[in-house]
């Protein structure tokens, strides 16, 4: 919107032609500030002697000058009127040239005779005719008497006089309640009312009641007191007489007196009178006093600057000032020369004056007019009028600076405010005189309709309603898109479905339907929508029945409304489709999971037992081995051990980890296993067995890596030879000393595919303990080898004499954190 919104007040609905009006209304508010720079000055050396700063010639002509902006605004909103009427005409006699196929001049000929057998305005029917044509429904009778609450469609605008102001208002604006008579009352200065205007009433009656006294009862005092209609009829016991009328006159009749304001300034009022018999129900009631309270512009302009139109401007700026001023305030409060001007102002705007004596103090400006738009923005309970009580708003952020800059500048200032509530969201303020300066306030706005668009589209869905009486659909714009078929729209809805649905899916709208129009209850559906050049499309539809249940009853017919919505589910539907599918994925893969986990342990369980089960039957060997499997989160582990005979009373014992958990690495494990025994009935060399393992691992069909030891006991020699592919080194405790034997560590198996492993050589006394053991007993997170080994040397150098308690005690005191699996095989030799 501008920042200089002002139009009047009884031409809010044009908004075209406002923007215009409003640039004029701007121009000419520029003019008349720049024409009075050099009353400002004038005023300001009157101040100086001592002279008031507002005295009678300054607000004459303050008057002139709003007077002829208001007249010339007048003006150009009335040339726009007609140049509309102009083009709505040309446009109704095209359609009956192209219904009737004749000439303009007969197009025109009918369009008068229709409008002279209606009594209505040309431009009236031509609007009929128009929007017929656009295939809009006819309106109802309710909005044909809606629109003659507009002065210019009513006939208001072009009374000449009060007397026929009063005579439209009884043959045209109000023609639907067939009204006898009506009476304009115009409020005076004194507080008496005078008759300018009347049509009905008896002439020689309503000359003896011209003037009335404040005191005297009758119908339009008692409204003028009360400020709302006043109605009375048969059944009223303490009726006044009819205007116009003695005091004996029939009271019977049903009459309403109605204030007239302009603006919020109480000028008047209007009585009306109907027939004895007259039945006027609340809507008619409502809408008779709908167009009595559209009679106060029109009064003004019909009775134009001259005449009474000086005693009308005095009693509403009078009355307006007396309003908005306080109990305490000043003289120029009372009489304020701007009042007229905030009145033609369509946004909510108020006249502010600065304190002579604090001329910089913001709170202390006086609120000293103000129209209608601004009364909820002013407080009513001021007590001295200044912006601290009547608008503490005004207060907030940098607005108290702004105003004293305009002031001091003249340079008008827009300025975005937050009032919550208020629903302002920015400020004009425009200097107008010395110390004073005009805040027009604009509102934020938000078209219903739009507003609507936007949920819809951010919700993404699309509304519909369904005339089941004339069997039309109208589809909102986002429905319309949801079903493909963006150009079918049409304010009167349509007769046919804009979609096609998928043949398997007929049955469930048909069922749909059925339960809205037959059942009249909510119902909900699922179907797909064919298109020529894609997939199908999913939507949801969501409707309820309205109104018409009355009438189904009675006639067994269908009626009334459907109300629903559309929502497109394609995506929904594919995703919980794909979700689906992933979760059936899922579970089959925590099958094989579970089934391979059951699978490499019970191989585990059969190649590595938690205990030496294998034992050979040798004298002067001990043995104790345990395994340690790792938690179910980690999965079954690689490790093994294995003690076997050989010839020669010969013992081959091994020990290793295969990277890796599950199912692979238990099958790896279990090739090592079963080929080293397999390789050891051919040879016994452990350096020359861990080649051969080496060569092993490079045929396996999955890329396996691993550690292993082995050694060879020979009783004989007491010898113990062995080998190490890059496993932690074998202990050997003598005389509570743990020594590791580091000698010749190769590279781990499948690491290198040509590596060569050597044989080491240990003697052997009587009581010597040998342990091996996997990483998974000593790893530790952020701690050190060196550590971790230092430990275990210190927790295993004094062995047990029962070597499974020692077995035993060597996994319970270790540190290791890794959740690793662990296998220990201690050795004692006699």
């Amino acid at each position: 919107m501008n920042e200089d919104d002002i139009a009047p007040r009884d031409d809010a609905e044009r908004a075209g032609p406002r923007a215009d009006a409003e640039a004029a209304g701007s121009r000419d508010g520029a003019e008349l500030t720049a024409s009075r720079d050099d009353a400002e000055g004038a005023a300001s050396r009157d101040a100086a002697e001592g002279a008031a700063p507002h005295d009678d010639a300054e607000r004459t002509a303050l008057r002139a000058a709003a007077r002829a902006f208001a007249d010339e605004r007048r003006q150009l909103l009335h040339d726009q009127r007609e140049h509309r009427r102009d083009a709505l005409v040309d446009q109704a006699v095209g359609v009956v040239m192209a219904r009737s196929a004749c000439g303009s001049a007969e197009a025109v000929a009918q369009l008068a005779a229709i409008a002279e057998r209606s009594r209505r305005p040309l431009a009236d029917v031509a609007a009929d005719v128009v929007a017929e044509a656009s295939g809009r429904s006819a309106e109802p009778a309710e909005r044909s008497d809606t629109l003659r609450l507009r002065p210019e469609v009513a006939g208001l605008d072009r009374a000449t006089d009060g007397d026929d102001l009063a005579r439209v208002l009884v043959a045209e604006a109000l023609g639907f309640s067939h009204p006898t008579g009506a009476a304009i009352g115009l409020l005076d200065d004194d507080g008496t009312v005078a008759v300018v205007g009347s049509h009905g009433f008896p002439a020689r009656g309503i000359r003896r009641w011209r003037r009335i006294p404040p005191a005297v009862d009758c119908l339009i005092n008692r409204a003028l007191r009360a400020g709302r209609p006043v109605w009375t009829d048969a059944g009223t016991g303490d009726a006044p007489p009819p205007l116009g009328e003695p005091a004996g006159a029939d009271r019977a009749q049903t009459r309403v007196a109605v204030p007239v304001r302009f603006g919020r300034a109480l000028i008047g009022a209007v009585e009306l009178a109907w027939p004895p018999n007259a039945e006027l129900d609340q809507q008619a009631r409502r809408q008779a006093e709908a167009v009595v309270l559209s009679v106060g512009p029109s009064l003004l302009r019909t009775l134009g600057p001259e005449g009474s139109a000086a005693s009308v401007a005095s009693a509403a700026s009078a009355a307006s000032a007396a309003s908005a001023a306080s109990s305490a305030g000043s003289s120029a409060a009372d009489d304020s020369p701007w009042q007229d001007l905030l009145d033609l102002m369509e946004q909510p705007a108020l006249v502010v004056s600065e304190d002579p004596a604090a001329p910089d103090d913001v709170r202390r400006f006086r609120v000293i007019a103000r129209n209608q738009h601004a009364a909820e923005l002013v407080s009513p309970v001021a007590t001295d009028g200044t912006l601290a009580e009547a608008a503490p708003w005004l207060l907030a952020e940098d607005l108290p600076e702004r105003l004293i800059a305009v002031l001091h500048t003249g340079a008008p200032y827009r300025l975005r405010v937050q009032t919550g509530p208020l629903g302002v969201d920015s400020l004009t303020a425009v200097r107008v005189g010395a110390g004073t300066v005009i805040v027009v306030c604009h509102r934020a706005s938000l078209d219903p309709i739009a507003a609507d668009g936007t949920l819809e589209r951010l919700a993404r869905f699309g509304t519909w309603r369904w005339d089941v009486d004339s069997d039309r659909v109208a589809w909102s714009a986002e429905a319309l898109g949801i079903v493909d078929a963006p150009g079918l729209g049409d304010s009167a809805g349509i007769d046919r479905p804009p979609y096609t649905v998928h043949p398997d899916d007929t049955e469930a709208e048909r069922r749909f339907v059925k339960t809205l129009t037959v059942e009249r209850r909510p119902a909900e559906a699922e179907f797909r929508i064919l298109h020529y050049d894609g997939e199908p499309t999913r939507v949801r539809v969501a409707a309820e029945p309205v109104g018409g249940e009355e009438d189904a009853a009675e006639s067994g017919a269908v009626s009334g409304a459907v109300v629903g919505v559309v929502q497109d589910v394609t995506e929904w539907r594919r995703a919980e489709t794909g979700l689906e599918v992933a979760r059936v994925q899922l579970a089959a893969q925590r099958s094989r999971a579970d089934a391979e986990r059951q699978l490499a342990s019970a191989l585990q369980q059969a190649v590595v037992p938690s205990a030496a089960r294998n034992q050979p039957p040798r004298s002067g060997v001990q043995i104790a081995a345990r395994y340690r499997p790792a938690s179910a989160s980690a999965g079954v582990g690689g490790d093994w051990y294995s003690v076997f005979p050989l010839r020669d009373d010969k013992m081959l014992l091994a020990i290793g980890d295969v990277a890796g958990h599950g199912l692979p690495a238990a099958s790896a494990m279990a090739d090592l296993h079963h080929g080293l025994r397999g390789m050891a009935l051919a040879e016994t060399r452990p350096g020359r067995l861990l080649t051969l393992l080496n060569e092993l691992v490079e045929t396996m069909p999955q890329f396996t890596i691993a550690s292993a030891c082995a050694l060879l006991w020979d009783p004989a020699t007491r010898r113990l030879t062995w080998g190490n592919a890059g496993h932690p080194a074998p202990l050997r405790i003598r005389a509570g000393v743990a020594t590791p034997l580091y000698d010749a560590v190769g590279p781990m198996l499948g690491a290198d595919p040509y590596a060569e492993y050597e044989d080491c050589e240990a003697d052997v006394a009587s009581g010597d303990v040998l342990l091996l053991y996997t990483d998974g007993l000593v790893e530790r997170r952020r701690v050190g080898d060196d550590e971790t080994i230092a430990h275990l040397l210190h927790q295993t150098r004094y062995p047990d004499a029962d070597l499974d308690h020692y077995a035993d005690r060597i996994l319970d005191s270790a540190r290791s954190d890794t959740d690793d699996d662990v296998c220990v095989l201690a050795v004692r030799f006699e």
